[in-house]
């Protein structure tokens, strides 16, 4: 991950549905360079807006071209040399090059979100734009753990899994209910939107039930101008405050214009090689006290907090106003704290 290079100017868009389709439009009428829409529906919407591209050889060289340029960024002068020889080569015009310089990219690829990590292997966006109805950083972990868990694994045949997965917690488990209301407890109650620990999920926001922010608001840091409101920390400010209590990490999302938002590639880059770490100490901790569990009563249940605080940590995405918080735990522990969790 620490080689992926972030390529500049390039902007995948997760979903081609109405949100991604809207911003491929904004990006293509502003010129954005290069923009790539994924969706595993191949005929959704955003495909007729843009070029398809129809194998994993183009996509591949696609990327590769861009990451070209990305890298070639500080030898610009260099660049333009290599960069003419190869349209020279490819039999382009010198009218047909200036209108590429001037032109915005716009593709389409058929791809499951579940598989972005293997496209960052390719190069990591600029900006990422989740366009899709889930708390799609959180999906992006679990699926990123696994992958890297994968390409360094020695074995073959090693089933697919990823090393974290989502906290489920079950109504009659009062340790992890407490442990979760903990959580809570950290922010405000009048911007906690919404509270579901049976998903471990935390949802924010500074509007109320029944009220609709217009997608053209700026989001102001001090106050709320639709619902005159006083705002006396954003929610990222909130929920980075959390880490005193839990390890966890959150993700900030940038108006990319009204009513859509979206993540920069370096701070997602920084974020997952964090959590890479951490996931890695945790389980190297664990291996080391596997001997010391077996003598230990499975029924101790004054270790059974602490345990829980151990190997937990959260994954938020957060704006202003906004944001949604998943509770993540190393699942080869999880049994060891409470047999009543499902997954």
């Amino acid at each position: 991950m620490e080689s992926y290079p972030v390529i500049k100017g390039y902007y995948l868009v997760i979903g081609g549905g109405k949100v991604g389709t809207d911003f491929l439009r904004y990006a293509r009428k502003n010129k954005f360079p290069f923009v790539l829409v994924i969706d595993k529906d191949e005929s959704a919407p955003a495909s007729r807006e843009a070029k398809v591209l129809k194998t994993e050889n183009e996509l591949a060289n696609l990327l590769k071209n861009n990451a070209l340029l990305a890298l070639h960024e500080d030898k610009p002068e260099l660049f333009r040399v290599e960069e003419k020889n190869r349209r020279k080569n490819e039999g382009k015009s010198e009218i047909e090059n200036k209108e590429r310089d001037n032109d915005s990219e716009a593709y389409f690829y058929k791809m499951d979100m579940h598989n972005i990590p293997s496209l960052f292997n390719l190069g990591v966006p600029e900006y990422i734009i989740p366009a899709v109805p889930c708390h799609a950083v959180a999906y992006m972990l679990a699926d990123f753990l696994k992958f890297l868990d994968k390409e360094l694994s020695t074995d073959n045949f090693q089933e697919e899994k990823s090393p974290v997965k989502e906290l489920f917690i079950r109504t009659e488990d009062s340790q992890l209910r407490s442990f979760f209301e903990d959580i809570a407890a950290a922010f405000p109650e009048d911007v906690i939107a919404g509270r579901y620990p049976e998903q471990g999920m935390l949802f924010f926001s500074y509007a109320r039930e029944g009220e609709i922010c217009p997608d053209g608001c700026p989001g102001p840091r001090d106050h709320c101008p639709t619902f005159e409101r006083k705002k006396p920390e954003t929610i990222t400010e909130y929920t980075g405050k959390l880490v005193d209590k839990l390890p966890g990490w959150v993700f900030e999302s940038y108006q990319m214009k009204p009513g859509i938002g979206g993540l920069k590639g370096e701070e997602l880059k920084q974020n997952l090689l964090e959590i890479t770490k951490f996931v890695k100490k945790v389980k190297e901790t664990n291996d080391g006290d596997k001997d010391k569990d077996k003598s230990r009563n499975e029924d101790d249940g004054g270790n059974k907090a602490e345990k829980i605080k151990e190997r937990a940590f959260f994954i938020a995405t957060t704006c202003t106003c906004h944001g949604v918080l998943n509770l993540f735990m190393l699942p080869d522990q999880i049994d060891n704290i409470s047999r009543r969790i499902s997954f």
